[in-house]
């Protein structure tokens, strides 16, 4: 369910002694799960990768399908407000009843308590739930203002470039599958307690990207070497 490496890594605690290369061909062999080949990209955008844990985090909002509301939420919409440390893949989850810069601003106001790190700077898209139309107005969001008090870095993608906020992009293409098509949820307590599962099982789980470690194993390693200085 949470990829190739999560797999590979379980393998090796019950004896299994192939590389991970050739237990993913053996997959494909037995056509147990299609690998998805990455699609040549034929931008010029050049991403810049954080270099250490909350360097850079990636921001997002997404709706949380009705569908899966099973409850009586009286015309209110539910949404999921997601960022990703790129360092780590560290993910920090919250259910929200509105899609404003208030509710981002609150959210970033404690993000970096979440995080147990210093955070530099945040990227996110051109929506209004987090900036505001420099054409329309010099003024700054409540996500700005935020921002700015907390002394971090804005940095917007460029307009309808989403794949620039990839990470996050593709973990909210994820949380669709795993999180909200295959759950009803009968109460507003009863979502927020699933987003929470959800949100550890996802940091719990080795990633080929960090060398078959999990996010909270990158940042238990990191906090022992910043207690070592």
């Amino acid at each position: 369910m949470y990829g190739n490496a999560e797999v590979y890594v379980r393998l090796l605690k019950i004896g299994y002694n192939r590389s991970f290369g050739s237990m993913c061909m053996q997959i494909m062999k037995k056509c147990l799960k299609s690998l998805n080949k990455a699609k040549k990209s034929y931008t010029r955008y050049e991403p810049i990768t954080g270099q250490y844990i909350c360097d850079k985090v990636q921001i997002d909002i997404k709706y949380v399908p009705q569908e899966c509301i099973m409850f009586s939420s009286y015309g209110k919409k539910y949404y999921q407000i997601t960022a990703i440390d790129e360092y780590s893949r560290m993910r920090v989850l919250e259910i929200v009843e509105e899609k404003s810069t208030f509710e981002t601003g609150k959210f970033l106001d404690e993000l970096e308590s979440k995080f147990g790190f210093p955070l530099k700077t945040i990227q996110v898209d051109n929506g209004y739930e987090f900036v505001n139309d420099k054409e329309v107005t010099n003024k700054k969001s409540y996500f700005e203002e935020t921002a700015e008090k907390k002394g971090y870095t804005v940095k917007r993608i460029r307009p309808y470039s989403p794949w620039q906020n990839g990470k996050v992009e593709r973990s909210h293409r994820e949380d669709g599958k795993i999180l909200y098509a295959n759950n009803k949820f009968y109460s507003k307590d009863e979502l927020i307690k699933a987003l929470k599962q959800h949100e550890d099982r996802y940091n719990n789980t080795a990633k080929t990207c960090l060398n078959f470690k999990s996010p909270y194993e990158i940042v238990i390693e990191n906090k022992l070497l910043l207690d070592l200085y």
